[in-house]
């Protein structure tokens, strides 16, 4: 089997070195190719982002934004790039323990064995939060529950891309990510994946596969508030 791992990047040269060296870790013993589209970055830092990559066995793939085009353009570019069975999103700055492939494969094949779809599957995982400053502690995804209204809560299953695995053509179903949602755009992704049939699911393992470190850094509120107005609309229907 083989793999794309999809990283978005900007400006975050130090996060996206321990994102890359978290992929080199990895136990699991299959193809992987790494791509990333920098999202406009000074030509420095570009030069910095392809020597990390190139300082690394993984074959991979670097794309450039000629200029800042935001999140949800760049995840489209890389929507677009893939070329694997399988994929796996991995934002700068977070990372994967080095088994949380190896399970999560595990686990699909687990669930084909007993004769499940796996087109229809996203392999999410429990995570690390590590918030600037404050002490790390674990979150659990709860996915035996009601998905469509715990993804609208938020509380026990979570929007986080950079979880998950999934077969390639899961991604290319759901189409395209929303760009008139600079935030949130993941949830909206979600929300489209679960309201057309897909299932969420996790390897049956209490510990944390990845750490997500947590910065409120750049983030605008009313630019949060108006891509919640833009959800309730979109899920106006499902919410009531």
């Amino acid at each position: 089997m083989s793999l794309d791992v999809l990283i978005p990047h900007y400006r975050d040269l130090e996060g996206f070195r321990q994102s890359i060296a978290s992929i080199g870790d990895q136990t699991w013993t299959g193809d992987i190719r790494i791509v990333v589209v920098d999202d406009g970055s000074p030509e420095r830092e570009f030069r910095r982002v392809r020597a990390i990559l190139a300082d690394q066995p993984l074959p991979f793939v670097l794309e450039r934004n000629p200029e800042n085009r935001g999140r949800p353009f760049t995840r489209n570019r890389l929507l677009d790039s893939i070329d694997s069975d399988y994929v796996a999103w991995l934002d700068a700055g977070d990372v994967w323990y080095p088994e949380k492939l190896k399970l999560q494969f595990e686990h699909i094949n687990r669930l084909r064995y007993l004769g499940e779809d796996v087109s229809r599957i996203w392999v999410t995982c429990n995570y690390d939060w590590q918030r600037e400053g404050a002490r790390c502690y674990q979150v659990d995804q709860v996915v035996d529950c009601d998905q469509l209204k715990e993804l609208f809560l938020g509380k026990e299953l979570r929007c986080y891309l950079w979880t998950l695995l999934g077969h390639a053509s899961t991604f290319r179903a759901i189409g395209p990510f929303d760009e008139q949602l600079p935030r949130l755009q993941d949830v909206d992704y979600f929300l489209r994946f679960v309201r057309a049939g897909g299932i969420i699911t996790k390897p049956p393992y209490r510990r944390a596969l990845c750490r997500y470190h947590k910065s409120d850094l750049g983030r605008c509120a009313h630019e949060i508030r108006q891509c919640n107005k833009t959800l309730f609309q979109k899920y106006r229907s499902s919410i009531e």
